[in-house]
């Protein structure tokens, strides 16, 4: 009698610690909230209906309940995994020289290039959020600003290195500097948006970068 229980028990735990039948795994979810991404990309998030979601997704209607609840938790979850891509990325190209201050050049450069040609067009997902989700939305407003507080503390501190090499004047503020520099960035990707030519997008980075001298 005793052994059977055991085996209830277990056989209940198993059921209960088990991923819900039809629910994606984590890599499989992951992989869906890209491509939702790409759906609110490309028709924002009012416009983006449920069926072109799970078509866009790869998804039964079932397993987008379960794993999102609603269209507004997957946008959310969207917009969280291409912040955090946009920080770990731009943290990387910060250190990725051992000059700071050509380390932001090539930052720079990199939005620069993002600015310009299809890319351009498409335009940034932050920038397009905030148009059409800002002021009345405050979840999006939070992430939103945490982009940018985490992309200037990431511009901050690579001013300061390169201050302390030599590089980039000691006197100039580096917090200012650095809402400078993401201004700039946000700037050229609103103009990516509306056509920029690529020699004139890489020819603002010249410019940009002039304080920095």
């Amino acid at each position: 009698m005793g052994t059977e229980w055991f085996h209830i028990v277990v056989m209940v735990k198993s059921t209960l610690t088990s991923p819900s039948v039809g629910r994606p795994r984590e890599f499989e979810l992951d992989d869906a909230v890209r491509k939702a991404m790409g759906v609110f990309w490309d028709r924002g998030y009012h416009d983006a209906s449920l069926p072109e979601l799970l078509e866009g997704m790869e998804l039964s209607r079932g397993s987008f309940y379960k794993a999102f609840v609603d269209k507004r938790g997957v946008y959310l979850r969207a917009l969280d995994v291409y912040i955090d891509d946009a920080i770990r990325k731009t943290g990387e190209i910060l250190h990725s020289n051992s000059s700071p201050k050509a380390a932001i050049r090539e930052a720079f450069s990199r939005q620069a290039e993002e600015s310009s040609g299809k890319e351009g067009l498409r335009g940034c997902f932050v920038v397009l959020s905030a148009v059409e989700m800002l002021p009345a939305d405050d979840e999006v407003s939070a992430r939103i600003a945490r982009l940018f507080r985490r992309l200037q503390d990431l511009y901050a501190a690579a001013i300061i290195r390169a201050q302390a090499l030599g590089e980039i004047d000691p006197g100039l503020d580096e917090r200012t500097l650095a809402r400078f520099l993401v201004c700039q960035i946000q700037g050229m990707r609103v103009l990516g948006k509306a056509g920029a030519a690529r020699d004139a997008t890489k020819a603002m980075v010249d410019f940009a970068l002039k304080p920095l001298d």
